[in-house]
């Protein structure tokens, strides 16, 4: 009676299914691609995956050849593949690598049989892959890894592995297979976006150091202009525009002081700016105190952290100028908090309340015009209490 070879000996045929599924997966990342090169790829990956899957249909006809023609397949298969393939056993020692794995590593068979694939490991990444990779062969899991190689030629390669345990008809694990693509341009071109975006923070950073730096100078300016003036209402004038100048100042040494150009901590900046105009206008603590009360960590951007400073600028001004005027004993509150999407910046005084008939649109004072034109360019709204207390409610979108 004739009997027909097994084309596909047990370890063979797992091999070939445990290198299918790595094919496909392969196969979903190369959306990360240049379009330019997508469609070759895909198009070699669909007939790779065709040819495995005629190897493993046992109903092909291909399957009725001898086994050392589909170990012939096999090998061809593998070696016009766009990446390397390796297997391993279950120690971790190199057992097969293809033709495009000796390429892309640099070394032959012969130079990664066994453990001998960990000379050339670069040695900074050595220690980091060894103990992921065991505890993943362990657990019998899929691995992915990013690591270097030193070539035969002393050059140095980025590398992406991917594995997944092959097991037994016993469902035992016998070693493992895998994938490697050469990813050394990828993470050239990468370092390189890293070392530009680097240089263009540290130039943000002297930016914002250099405007605040002309800013106080120019705050400097006004203030010993205003030594020399006697009137002292003008001499007032000189005082709020220093005040103004050096709120926006504190702006910009906030964000010369923080890692994140774009946004502005602005609890940091309500805390730090309501303690400095408090101390501007000499208000004694004995006579008048300062509560602030900051929920942390609400973060805007520069465009509404300046005219937030200016308001709240002009309205610590105010309490404590016109509520404070006369000697009057009393409390200056100012409270920053957020829900969701939006921010709410309370400043309250218990000091001289204003009269029934005020109404902010209508006010002439330059101090509370501002406030109006900045709330306008924030969005925010504005309500104005006046009964026990005289409260000031601004509300404006975080984003």
């Amino acid at each position: 009676m004739d009997e027909t070879l097994d084309p596909n000996p047990p370890e063979l045929e797992l091999r070939i299914r445990a290198f299918k599924a790595q094919a496909q997966a392969f196969q979903r990342s190369i959306t990360a691609l240049p379009q330019s090169v997508q469609p070759a790829i895909d198009h070699s990956l669909s007939t790779v995956l065709v040819q495995l899957e005629t190897l493993l249909n046992p109903h092909s006809a291909s399957l009725l050849i001898a086994t050392h023609q589909t170990e012939e397949q096999w090998l061809a298969l593998s070696a016009c593949l766009p990446f390397g393939i390796f297997s391993c056993n279950v120690q971790g020692q190199c057992t097969y690598i293809n033709s495009r794995c000796e390429e892309i590593v640099g070394h032959t068979l012969e130079e990664s049989i066994g453990d001998r694939w960990l000379k050339y490991v670069h040695p900074d990444d050595r220690d980091r892959i060894l103990p992921r990779w065991i505890e993943d062969a362990k657990a019998e899991r899929p691995h992915t890894e990013q690591f270097r190689v030193i070539t035969s030629a002393q050059e140095i390669r980025w590398l992406h592995v991917r594995t997944a345990p092959m097991f037994s008809e016993q469902n035992e694990l016998i070693g493992h297979t895998g994938t490697i693509e050469d990813i050394t341009i990828q993470k050239l071109a990468e370092a390189k976006v890293q070392a530009s975006l680097q240089e263009k923070e540290a130039l943000l950073k002297e930016i914002h150091h250099r405007v605040k730096n002309n800013l106080q100078i120019i705050s400097s300016l006004i203030y010993l202009q205003a030594q020399r003036i006697q009137d002292p209402e003008v001499k007032q004038i000189f005082k709020d525009s220093q005040s103004r100048i050096s709120s926006m100042a504190l702006v910009h040494d906030t964000l010369y002081r923080s890692e994140d150009f774009a946004n502005v901590n602005l609890s940091e900046y309500v805390q730090s700016l309501t303690l400095s105009l408090f101390n501007t206008y000499r208000i004694q603590p004995e006579r008048v105190n300062l509560l602030v009360q900051v929920q942390p960590n609400i973060v805007v951007s520069l465009e509404k952290a300046i005219p937030c400073g200016l308001i709240l600028n002009e309205l610590m001004t105010n309490a404590l100028k016109h509520g404070f005027m006369d000697e009057e004993i009393g409390e200056v509150t100012v409270i920053l908090n957020h829900d969701s999407s939006k921010v709410c910046l309370i400043v309250e005084n218990d000091g001289k309340i204003l009269p029934e008939s005020f109404e902010l649109q209508e006010i002439r004072s330059m101090g509370l015009r501002l406030v109006n034109a900045l709330a306008n360019q924030l969005n925010a709204q504005i309500t104005v209490e006046k009964a026990q207390k005289t409260r000031f409610n601004v509300t404006f979108n975080c984003a």
